[in-house]
């Protein structure tokens, strides 16, 4: 069993692996193919074939450099979507307690109390004070 491990570690030596991308391209091949399931159409399963192919040759390259760009590329369009995601799902968890708005000065998000009325807010990172009003 000794001689299978070295040989699969040579194997394995100097390929790229897993990233970000490699796991977003995962979670598209597992909805594509349980929708395959469902809808059972052929375009499906070619196009979970293709996925799977195309995350196969990306983990396995020995071109580190050129999957690195192809993952900064992915990131760059990503993070904003993903940091958006994020906000809405605090924002749907503190409903009964926060409000968030904007500050109009440096447009940082700033998270308030939930207090009904119009209130005088100083943004904690620019200083500046603007009106909110805060319905319900």
């Amino acid at each position: 069993m000794g001689n299978f491990r070295d040989k699969l570690v040579r194997f394995l030596y100097g390929r790229y692996g897993t990233d970000h991308l490699y796991y977003f391209m995962f979670a598209i091949w597992i909805i594509i193919s349980v929708a395959g399931l469902i809808v059972r159409h052929p375009v499906f399963y070619v196009i979970s074939i293709v996925i799977m192919l195309l995350m196969i040759f990306r983990s396995m390259s020995k071109n580190i450099e050129a999957r690195r760009k192809e993952n900064a590329f992915f990131l760059k369009f990503f993070n904003p979507v993903k940091r958006e995601i994020l906000l809405l799902k605090d924002r749907i968890r503190d409903i009964k307690t926060a409000r968030y708005r904007k500050c109009r000065h440096c447009k940082a998000l700033i998270k308030l109390p939930k207090v009904t009325g119009r209130h005088t807010v100083k943004c904690p990172k620019c200083g500046g004070k603007f009106d909110v009003r805060i319905i319900f």
